[in-house]
């Protein structure tokens, strides 16, 4: 492994307009998911790679439903790949309440608009844009370099990456990973943190099922199926879950203490030795960062959908609730199960929809430690910091693999506005924060995976 980015001199503004063309591209074919029609993106992306000499491979667990894997290899590897992984699937979107077309990868006012422009082709383009400028720098890597985009991540992976690590597990098996969930500036006492996803809370989610005496609902009946759900849901929203401290977040409040010392380092050693969630409230956190805290230190249980009757004057024999709900890591789905359960009483049932737990990849890795010393120079005076995201990601379905989520925008990034516009209306990005995000993961690759000079 090289102990220094690469010395090859590169024309960053140009690299930065190039990965910005590639954004564009991506974001004019429509993947919205389901149906997907992922296969769009990866023949685009096929086409720009090989029209450099990049080995490709397009694998399609379903027709149309297109996975592109890419590898740059090395001459003689003396460790396993580094993998730059992604997904080319979007969200939906209402098209009335945008104000650009969603799929119109319009470039304006230094902003690239479009549904996936943060979730997640951007850092597809980078990806790209990186295994190209590899390519034609002719870098010699020590380690082989696999460029994934998956299909089908926004609907749970089967199409994507859990259907690739099943049947074509040598096309993806490596020892570290690059993906999405990281990489956003916070402030923190006066101090910037970039946040590297270091692990990921679990999709373990709930139906609660309530049944009653139907009738007809001219003659009110006190006891119901929605009287039992109502009250399970009262039920379900009082409930304050305990705080829990997983390793990426315990990590990244020991580094905040490390840095701010003082009160909030004496605030910050007590909340590690007796968690408590008034405590961390406490600490001085932004909006955004508070909200982040409360959901990545306890289980969550939200309510989502309601289904139940038929008929307006009819009183429903059962009423239906499912519930998204996130675990954290190494939490057994049964037994939260049971303790849903327990919260909202016996006069309804709960059921788990899916079995999740989460999962966490250890930031004591070479892997970070070139993440935090590629930070150290593109973005001097700022830290990196592990910690858990509330979501899910592709990082699921790879068990073998190390899996961080990092793609860094500029310090002054507004981190609030694009955290409200993922899978929210008017998702754009700053040209500048591409630019940057493609700058770092090439210095990380020619960092980590650059034969030692």
């Amino acid at each position: 492994m090289s102990t220094t980015a690469s010395p090859v001199s590169i024309d960053w503004n140009a690299a930065g307009e190039e990965a910005t063309r590639h954004l564009q591209a991506l974001l004019r074919l429509d993947t919205t998911n389901p149906p997907g029609n992922e296969t769009l993106a990866a023949n685009y992306l096929a086409g720009a790679l090989r029209a450099e000499g990049i080995e490709v491979e397009i694998v399609e667990a379903t027709p149309g439903r297109g996975n592109l894997i890419a590898r740059l290899r090395a001459a003689n590897p003396v460790a396993r790949p580094l993998m730059l992984m992604g997904h080319t699937d979007v969200v939906s979107v209402e098209r009335e309440a945008w104000s650009r077309d969603p799929f119109g990868g319009e470039l304006a006012n230094g902003e690239i608009w479009g549904r996936g422009a943060l979730d997640m082709k951007s850092q597809v383009a980078a990806e790209l844009t990186v295994l190209l400028l590899l390519q034609r720098q002719g870098v010699s890597l020590d380690r082989d370099l696999i460029f994934a985009a998956f299909a089908d991540e926004e609907a749970g992976g089967q199409d994507g990456a859990a259907w690739i690590w099943e049947h074509r597990r040598e096309l993806i098996d490596a020892e570290y990973a690059i993906n999405e969930g990281g990489g956003g500036p916070i402030s923190l006492g006066g101090e910037r943190f970039y946040l590297c996803q270091a692990g990921e809370k679990g999709a373990s989610r709930l139906r609660i099922t309530a049944r009653g005496v139907p009738g007809h609902a001219s003659v009110p009946l006190d006891d119901t199926a929605m009287h039992r759900l109502g009250v399970a849901l009262t039920r379900l929203h009082a409930w304050e879950p305990p705080t829990v401290l997983t390793s990426p977040v315990r990590l990244l409040l020991e580094s905040v203490a490390e840095v701010l010392g003082g009160q909030t380092g004496t605030a910050v050693a007590a909340i590690l030795a007796n968690p408590t969630w008034e405590a961390m409230a406490a600490l001085p956190l932004d909006d955004d960062t508070r909200r982040m805290l409360r959901a990545t230190t306890r289980n969550t249980a939200v309510p989502t959908i309601v289904h139940g009757g038929h008929r307006i004057n009819v009183i429903p024999s059962e009423v239906i609730l499912d519930v998204d709900g996130r675990i954290l890591p190494d939490e057994d789905p049964h037994a939260w199960r049971d303790l849903v359960q327990s919260v909202v009483g016996d006069e309804v049932e709960v059921t788990l929809l899916s079995e999740e737990t989460g999962i966490a990849a250890d930031p004591a890795s070479p892997l970070y430690e070139a993440i935090v010393a590629t930070m150290a120079e593109l973005a001097p005076g700022t830290r990196v910091a592990p910690y858990l995201v509330s979501g899910g990601t592709d990082a699921r379905h790879l068990p073998g693999v190390k899996v961080y989520g990092f793609f860094p925008t500029t310090p002054g990034a507004p981190v609030s506005l694009y955290s409200s516009l993922i899978h929210g209306h008017d998702e754009r990005i700053g040209v500048a924060d591409l630019a940057m995000g493609t700058r770092f993961l090439y210095e990380l690759v020619a960092r980590f995976c650059g034969s030692a000079t």
